[in-house]
């Protein structure tokens, strides 16, 4: 009997889009990020969908995400959209000096257990 999973999301790298900006200030306020775990639908289980999606997430200064997009794709369309869908509504903690947004990368592991 195959059981529906649900999807592990981590924080994978932090990266920003102004090198001259403190890393431990970026790191600290992106390494706590809270992310909605994608649904799995019923009828992706029928066709074993299965795979890892690695995105880029454009974190503003108040902590929400402005832009996503796919780095490594799971193989399967529909597991890349679940993902930038959930990881749109990703939250951060926000900057305490108003800086410049702030790229970070979330995986979403799609496992059938």
């Amino acid at each position: 009997m195959i059981i529906r999973s649900i999807a592990a999301v981590s924080l994978i790298l932090l990266s920003t889009i102004n090198p001259s900006q403190a890393a431990s200030t970026s790191n600290s306020r992106l390494s706590n990020a809270e992310c909605n775990v994608p649904n799995y639908r019923t009828a992706w289980q029928d066709d074993d969908l299965q795979g890892n999606v690695k995105l880029a997430v454009l974190v503003d200064a108040n902590g929400n995400v402005q832009d996503t997009k796919v780095i490594s794709s799971s193989g399967h369309v529909a597991l890349d959209k679940a993902s930038l869908r959930a990881g749109a509504s990703c939250k951060f903690k926000p900057a305490s000096n108003g800086s410049e947004p702030v790229w970070a990368q979330v995986q979403y592991n799609w496992v059938l257990n």
